[in-house]
């Protein structure tokens, strides 16, 4: 059985390098996206008022042999003089033999409305992706076509995004959406078809947090992703009992999730997440696993509890 699946998440790679439908194709799965809104929209740069850091790593489908791992790394932070922010972002993905990583750098305009602290950012993010493939790790049985690696197992290429996020004062509502991969680059020297690309993504979120108790909050929140034909929608609802979060999640038609967070202090947030599998893969694995830790300085000014992390942003209009 594990040798069936090994062989389907192979070609479930290389899928992703031919034409494509498959879920292959698409950018990594995180399920506490809630705590990534930089890393899924270059718009949400400075969005939190003040320095910040989010790593995330993640192991989907634990117990498969070559199952996906995924790590991020991103930092931004409001530049008063740029009248927005700017940040930097770093994702590696690996299934099997197949890597990835991509860097960009990001800038966001922010338009204040009023003095109340709502504002819409507008972003732009650009570039290198690089794909490869550990070609002595494949086996002749593996491959299906022996022409496919014709001219590389390594290609770089430029990447760029761009999108738009709104916030309410004090991260009471936000909702963005962004497109990746804008100019949906081209694997042509990776494959022998020459037709292989990277399919453009568009991704929305949205998150609302409504005031229950002086120090109990309920945080629903929404993300929503599609390339070509494919979609995925999460849907979440977090309580937060200061300073523990507890949520769960619904992946349609993929996973149900259960969350747990801790504000560690008022610079630092964990987060673990573990996801059920629904697909017929729930037969072979024993889930996903997933760990966020935020951490954001502190304003020049004063301190004040967080919120996912958000710092007081007065001094950033």
């Amino acid at each position: 059985m594990f040798a069936v699946v090994r062989r389907y998440l192979l070609l479930w790679g290389i899928s992703w390098l031919g034409s494509g439908g498959l879920w292959a194709q698409q950018d990594p799965q995180f399920t506490q996206y809630m705590y990534n809104r930089f890393g899924l929209n270059p718009a949400a740069a400075g969005y939190a008022g003040a320095w910040q850091i989010t790593g995330l790593g993640r192991l989907q489908w634990v117990g498969i042999d070559g199952h996906p791992t995924t790590f991020a790394l991103n930092v931004h932070t409001p530049v008063t003089f740029l009248r927005g922010g700017v940040g930097l972002s770093l994702v590696g993905d690996q299934i099997g033999p197949f890597r990835t990583t991509d860097v960009k750098a990001a800038y966001a305009f922010r338009i204040p409305f009023g003095e109340s602290g709502a504002a819409l950012q507008m972003g732009v993010a650009g570039g290198v992706l690089n794909k490869s493939l550990d070609a002595a790790s494949l086996r002749p049985e593996n491959i299906p076509d022996p022409t496919l690696f014709r001219n590389a197992s390594s290609i770089l290429l430029p990447d760029v995004g761009a999108g738009l996020y709104f916030t309410l004062p004090e991260d009471k509502f936000y909702i963005g959406v962004a497109g990746m991969h804008l100019t949906e680059p081209k694997l042509k020297e990776f494959t022998a078809t020459g037709r292989s690309k990277l399919v453009r993504h568009i991704y929305a979120t949205a998150g609302y947090t409504a005031r229950l108790l002086e120090n109990v909050f309920l945080q629903p929140s929404a993300f929503f992703k599609i390339a070509q034909a494919q979609y995925m929608l999460d849907l979440n609802l977090s309580l937060r009992v200061e300073p523990v979060v507890l949520g769960a999640s619904y992946r349609l038609g993929d996973a149900v999730c259960a969350l747990l967070g801790l504000q560690a202090s008022e610079a630092l947030f964990v987060g673990y997440s573990y996801d059920y599998t629904l697909s017929r893969l729930g037969a072979v694995t024993t889930g996903s696993h997933e760990l966020v830790i935020v951490y954001t300085f502190a304003p020049a000014l004063r301190l004040i509890p967080p919120d996912y992390g958000v710092r007081d942003r007065k001094d950033f209009r």
